[in-house]
């Protein structure tokens, strides 16, 4: 991806834009639910007043942690340019509970702890939320790392039952996608492209078989 690519405006919009509008999806549910809690609440004869509590509260917790990975996974995720690794990491575990995988973590060499750069822990959410949209019926996402993450690959695989990856979001991985041919469906994977150039790697996909994809960044 070239220098231009990475600088013209439309593009820039188009990303700011859609990244935005799936915050906003996927926070309509929870925040929806929790308006429903509290009209429950509010009719004293409903008699339902522990289930709009449970409802609300659980909501909210939903939400909460939606905000708290797409801070960090498309937002500035906090002063300074590194993360801590277990914070993403605990990041993407509440997002395998969401979303009913199994994450499996198998770092290369000594278990890795510690900081990482803001891009590579951004990419790692973003990769999760790829992987993710893969298992329609759940299923394992093994993520094997280097012990030093910015100077080697990194191995997503991704399996289980119809695991797939749709046309409508394998397009967001095409090299110089235009601002016209973004949707909210390839956004993800587009920013992962971007933040895989941008640290000057590559993102291959491999669909090893009917039930499995793997993303090799190296």
């Amino acid at each position: 991806m070239t220098d231009a690519y990475l600088g013209d405006e439309a593009l820039q919009t188009k990303l700011a834009e859609l990244l935005c509008s799936k915050l906003c999806h996927d926070l309509i549910s929870p925040i929806g639910a929790i308006n429903n809690g509290l009209e429950f609440l509010q009719d004293t004869e409903s008699g339902m007043a522990d289930d709009a509590a449970d409802l609300i509260g659980g909501s909210a917790k939903q939400a909460a942690q939606k905000l708290a990975y797409f801070r960090v996974a498309f937002g500035a995720g906090g002063a300074g340019d590194s993360l801590d690794f277990a914070v993403v990491k605990k990041l993407i575990e509440e997002l395998a509970q969401e979303k009913k995988f199994e994450p499996l973590w198998s770092e290369i060499g000594q278990p890795f702890a510690g900081e990482i750069s803001k891009n590579f822990g951004k990419l790692l959410l973003n990769l999760a939320l790829l992987a993710a949209d893969c298992l329609p019926r759940g299923g394992q996402i093994a993520f094997k790392i280097p012990n030093f993450p910015e100077n080697s690959g990194v191995l997503v695989s991704v399996s289980g039952d119809r695991c797939q990856l749709r046309d409508d979001i394998r397009s967001g991985l095409e090299p110089d996608l235009s601002a016209e041919d973004l949707t909210t469906r390839n956004i993800v994977g587009f920013f992962c492209n971007l933040l895989v150039k941008s640290s000057g790697k590559s993102l291959i996909l491999r669909e090893k078989s009917p039930h499995s994809i793997e993303f090799q960044i190296s």
